[in-house]
């Protein structure tokens, strides 16, 4: 596709439109020769790069978060703990919150039932029995979830011990390589999109390719839907004007759909937060750098409904029960699976597949990745960046006095999207 000129564009065509074709090419070519060896071949090729991702994933999650909290503690020391502790409080219950919302859609969009067939419904000590334990073998058994603890102890201690400054430089020196080097392959996103889309009529036909669509559908009600939630909130709960905060959506809301990835949004994220929702530097970097680490709320909601349409393909048995106990590990998830296109699919679908005891894991992850690719990710990180910027609003003007901050809207306000 060529050496990029900007970002997301490649030969004068923006990245939306390359996953796009690549995805409906796929699409085209598996259902007219679903017998080609050739298209087997190329489909197979292109599970291979997922599969090394999800070979290297605890690896690259304890580098990204590393370096986020070492950045955190050596650029704000003085107000690290709070700032962190805040901010990851935030974040953690407006996850939460998705869940429970997407939880409440999920009966209204999809056919999925209430329990399997032939199985009664659990009691609520149950199925909070249940709870405990897919949370318990996540937390102990998953190396990505040990990962994530581990990077966040591990770099604030090299932010803040000044014997293990140099071992907080090379963290962050490390992450922005790594950030680096899947900017570098944005290039080959659509083409591993069009490789793994031609398994879907290879496999399931006509109905898995209306079955993806049907799941588009899903995740762009839920997307559009929460980012409406978000605008209200903040014109409820912060001191933004609609102009600010329509401005910052104009801005942020279209690159996030272009980039599908929360680390090509950052740089737009960060210079709108500041001068269209007039954020003081400090709140906007705190805010939109760790929540393009921390903040997958729309990827949550958008994952579970991936894993409807996955299990269904697959004929793995699949109701609401099995869903709502989902939710703790999704949740924690949702808080290690980094901001790249594509990301919750490499990422959580491996361990997705072990709590539903997937028959076959290789052919659970890379059908999860194939769904969970072109219009999905893109709608989800719209959803995510934007909701970064509003909670920056939040801190700004309901925590200021708690963080000891000046709560005055930057002079900068007056907005580069107006």
């Amino acid at each position: 596709m060529g050496k990029e000129k900007k970002v997301g564009v490649f030969f004068g065509i923006p990245f939306p439109v390359w996953v796009i074709g690549f995805l409906i090419t796929g699409f085209g070519l598996g259902y007219l020769y679903p017998k080609s060896l050739i298209l087997k071949a190329i489909y197979e090729s292109g599970s291979y790069f997922p599969k090394t991702v999800v070979t290297f994933s605890a690896l690259l999650i304890f580098i990204l978060l590393s370096a986020a909290m070492a950045k955190l503690v050596l650029f704000h020391r003085e107000k690290a703990g709070k700032l962190f502790g805040l901010i990851f409080v935030i974040y953690f219950a407006m996850g939460l919150v998705s869940l429970i919302y997407v939880s409440v859609l999920i009966p209204l969009l999809t056919n999925l039932p209430i329990n399997q067939a032939g199985h009664s419904l659990p009691s609520p000590l149950a199925w909070l029995k249940l709870v405990g334990n897919t949370f318990s073998k996540v937390m102990t058994q998953q190396p990505l979830l040990q990962a994530l603890v581990g990077s966040m102890i591990i770099g604030y201690l090299s932010g803040y011990l000044k014997v293990l400054r140099p071992l907080a430089h090379g963290f962050i020196k490390a992450g922005d390589l790594v950030l680096l080097g899947f900017k570098k392959l944005l290039w080959y996103y659509p083409i591993m999109i069009g490789c793994l889309a031609i398994g879907i009529p290879l496999k399931f036909g006509v109905k898995g390719v209306a079955m993806y669509g049907a799941t588009v559908l899903w995740v762009a009600f839920g997307s559009l839907t929460w980012s409406v939630f978000m605008i209200i909130l903040a014109k409820v709960a912060t001191k933004r004007t609609f102009k600010q905060i329509f401005s910052y959506f104009g801005s942020v809301w279209p690159t996030g759909f272009g980039t599908g990835g929360s680390y090509d949004t950052l740089a737009v994220n960060l210079i709108s937060a500041e001068t269209d929702l007039g954020l003081k530097p400090e709140i906007a970097e705190v805010s939109i750098v760790f929540g393009t680490v921390l903040n997958k709320n729309v990827t949550t909601m958008a994952v579970l409904f991936v894993t409807i349409t996955v299990c269904a393909m697959l004929k793995i048995p699949l109701s609401l029960t099995e869903i709502l106990v989902l939710i703790p590990p999704v949740l924690i998830l949702g808080l290690e699976s980094p901001g790249i296109p594509g990301g919750a699919g490499f990422f959580m679908s491996p361990i997705i597949g072990v709590l539903l005891v997937a028959p076959d894991m290789q052919i659970f992850v890379t059908t999860f990745v194939t769904v969970y690719s072109g219009l999905i990710p893109m709608f989800a990180t719209a959803g995510n960046t934007t909701s970064d910027g509003m909670v920056g609003a939040l801190l700004q003007d309901r925590f200021s006095h708690y963080l000891g901050m000046d709560s005055k809207i930057s002079k900068k306000g007056d907005g580069i999207g107006a």
